[in-house]
């Protein structure tokens, strides 16, 4: 349920940020535990300090270009110059400001346009390739097979994969529900979604299951249990573990050898801006990637299908 307006109106008015970012908090998807939710109100929470203490406003914005510029040269200043922090922390800021505009509390996005900072070569976050897919799958369980699966051709995140439940899958098994977004299953995927729903008590009599895909005595994984297994099959299958980012990513270029435009790719992945894409452009040797999109989002090709 989205917050009261008014309500977040009268905790800014006395001066209660830390109650207001809060408050909008639970407008986010996910559980109120969640890692995606405590990262994007952590970085409300920084954004809410800065504005403390440049005392400035998070509704009365005069000059919004100069306000977002500004609150991006201290980030800069803040982490180092670390592209992947301060984007994300841009990111952060983009998504509360157009969540403040769907409650009609600014009529204007000042981080809509403000550029984010290239990932030099060295900041490029780790892949799983294409082989060592293959080879995870080749030594994966039926479990092991979805979860690597999710990740490398799905592109969900860790916490997603945690919290997915069979009620989110399409009873087809061609696409699935997850972040409010819908991701379309590829045929190696739907095969493996298969297999483990009958492995957990799918029958014709009976219909399919029912709770979480993965989990341990009734709860779901941990972040450290998600680890393990993966971290297990690696060892089987002779691959470096690699973070679960490594999966996503693997998802991210095999989208983009398939064709998948900049914007696709941030959609499939469930990614909050186009930036957080630009090391993985940089991986896949596509370096016309940008001005492809660019025309084709001034009425060029469009994409019909969704990229399996």
């Amino acid at each position: 349920m989205a917050p009261s307006p008014d309500t977040l109106r009268r905790l800014l008015e006395r001066g209660d940020l830390a109650a207001a970012l809060d408050l909008l908090a639970t407008a986010l998807p996910g559980p109120p535990t969640g890692a995606t939710r405590k990262n994007v109100l952590s970085g409300w929470r920084v954004f809410g300090r800065w504005l403390e203490a440049e005392g400035r406003s998070l509704l009365n914005v005069p000059d919004p270009p100069a306000f977002a510029q500004a609150y991006a040269d201290w980030l800069a200043t803040e982490y180092g110059g670390v592209a992947a922090t301060v984007n994300n922390r841009l990111v952060q800021v983009r998504r509360l400001y157009r969540l403040l505009g769907e409650l009609g509390l600014v009529q204007v996005n000042p981080f809509v346009s403000v550029r984010g900072r290239p990932h030099a070569p060295h900041e490029r976050r780790p892949v799983y390739t294409a082989d060592e897919v293959a080879r995870l799958l080749e030594h994966a369980s039926a479990e092991e097979r979805a979860l690597v699966l999710l990740g490398a051709h799905g592109g969900l995140s860790g916490p997603e994969v945690r919290d997915l439940t069979f009620g989110a899958v399409a009873e087809d098994r061609s696409s699935l529900r997850v972040a409010g977004r819908t991701v379309a299953c590829t045929p190696q995927l739907r095969e493996a979604l298969d297999a483990w729903a009958r492995l957990r008590g799918e029958t014709p009599l009976y219909g399919p299951p029912e709770g979480l895909l993965f989990s341990r005595g009734g709860a779901a994984l941990s972040d450290a249990e998600l680890r393990a297994k993966i971290f297990r099959l690696c060892g089987r299958a002779g691959v470096p573990y690699r973070a679960w980012h490594a999966l996503r990513h693997a998802a991210g270029l095999k989208l983009l050898a398939e064709d998948a435009t900049q914007r696709e790719v941030t959609a499939a992945l469930g990614l909050g801006s186009r930036t957080a894409v630009k090391p993985l452009i940089q991986l896949s040797s596509r370096p016309d990637l940008t001005a492809r999109s660019a025309r084709r989002g001034q009425g060029g090709r469009k994409r019909s299908e969704p990229v399996q």
